[in-house]
């Protein structure tokens, strides 16, 4: 069965991760995507992680089941290639520095000439104007921009942190494909084509917001202020790894007291209720440190049990190498091993969400550079002039 955007079609000018993963989430799900790139080194993600004949896990990954073209884009056949596609396409996809399309002549409105109801996404790391549009931006810098840095800080010292991955530019991506289908729905239903601007900052703040800001929602006097969530969450050590647990409610918290042995605490009247271990903050800091103690002389496996069995939200601090084996993960196959013509094998995660009527699926292998330029070039109808823009340098 085909997929969910089977006969979509999109143009990807962008690079690096926020773009191509959006492309990619919108292929799984049936997109055919043709993805752009310049002369030379490509897409600067083919150069980034560990990789295998000349190609990375982590470009395979943003770029799984796209074909491919070179394009010199600095060269007027270039833009003119470009518009070619862009008749032929559904959506635009591109994550240049607000003002860099324009110039280019392949922006909103140039594309917009060339397919009137055009679905164009822009990108950017701060938005279309303002005092940062023009910086350049990758994922810490928004991360330090958001707030997300300051609300990774450090328990002992207070100094903000990073969170040690793509977060900004993976979380701009799925925002990205979401407000993607969303405008493909209203354009079926006579909205017409639309540019959609989505800055990597509004994104970010967009979901610290409802947890990590909740204390800033409310605003005047008269709040009754309270940490955030996340603000509680912590590692607890186990005498063979770690886990984390959330004794939130009255019978959580009594259950964990006794999976560790400690049964006297669940009676003591001080935290037979939240409000009253709210209220007995220090002495419940002081308990937790005697549940971390007997905690670290439990084998792992064994207070996993003891907590299940009470019904605790807990859970174990899996390693990306114990992933694969997960008794969960391996239910709900999460990973998919295929082999890459270059790459060889290699294991991914299949499409998160699962449609039972228009399944989404893993894309087929990441291309390399230019791999189908001649193929879309006579599909464009160009194919007696491929001799003459390779030579021109403006198609590899």
């Amino acid at each position: 069965m085909a997929g969910p955007l089977d006969g979509v079609k999109i143009l990807d000018l962008s690079a690096v991760l926020s773009g191509p993963l959006c492309a990619t989430l919108l292929g799984d799900q049936g997109a055919s995507v043709v993805k752009v790139e310049p002369p030379g080194m490509g897409d600067v993600l083919r150069w980034v992680g560990s990789s295998r004949a000349g190609m990375c896990g982590l470009f395979h990954v943003a770029n799984r089941g796209k074909r491919a073209i070179g394009i010199d884009l600095s060269k007027p056949a270039g833009v003119e290639i470009v518009h070619a596609l862009a008749r032929e396409s559904d959506v635009v996809i591109q994550n240049f520095r607000p003002g860099v399309v324009d110039r280019m002549g392949i922006g909103y409105e140039a594309l917009r000439a060339c397919r009137e109801d055009i679905i164009y996404l822009s990108i950017s790391g701060f938005g279309a104007a303002g005092p940062y549009s023009q910086k350049r931006v990758y994922d810490n810098i928004i991360q330090a921009y958001s707030g997300i840095s300051v609300c990774q800080d450090d328990p002992q010292s207070g100094a903000p942190g990073l969170v040690r991955q793509l977060l900004c530019d993976k979380l701009t991506s799925y925002t990205a494909a979401q407000a993607v289908t969303a405008a493909l729905f209203a354009r079926d239903r006579g909205a017409g084509g639309q540019h959609i601007e989505l800055a990597m900052l509004d994104t970010a703040v967009a979901f610290l917001w409802p947890d990590a800001g909740a204390d800033h929602i409310l605003l005047g006097d008269g709040v009754a202020h309270q940490p955030t969530i996340g603000s509680r969450y912590a590692l607890t050590r186990y005498a063979d790894g770690w886990g984390t647990l959330t004794p939130l409610s009255d019978s959580e918290f009594q259950g964990m007291c006794r999976a560790f042995g400690l049964p006297d605490i669940a009676e003591d009247p001080r935290f037979a209720t939240l409000p009253q271990r709210m209220q007995n903050g220090d002495a419940l800091t002081e308990i937790f440190v005697a549940l971390s103690e007997r905690a670290a002389q439990m084998p792992m496996a064994d207070a996993d049990e003891r907590l299940n069995d009470e019904d605790v939200p807990s859970g174990i601090v899996r390693t990306l190498e114990e992933l694969p084996d997960d008794p969960q993960i391996t239910a709900n196959q999460t990973f998919a091993v295929s082999e890459h013509p270059l790459a060889g094998r290699l294991r991914e995660t299949r499409p998160a969400p699962r449609f039972h009527g228009t399944p989404a699926r893993i894309g087929g292998p990441a291309p390399t550079l230019g791999q189908h330029s001649d193929e879309i070039l006579r599909e464009l109808g160009l194919g007696d002039r491929i001799a003459s823009l390779r030579e021109s340098a403006t198609v590899v």
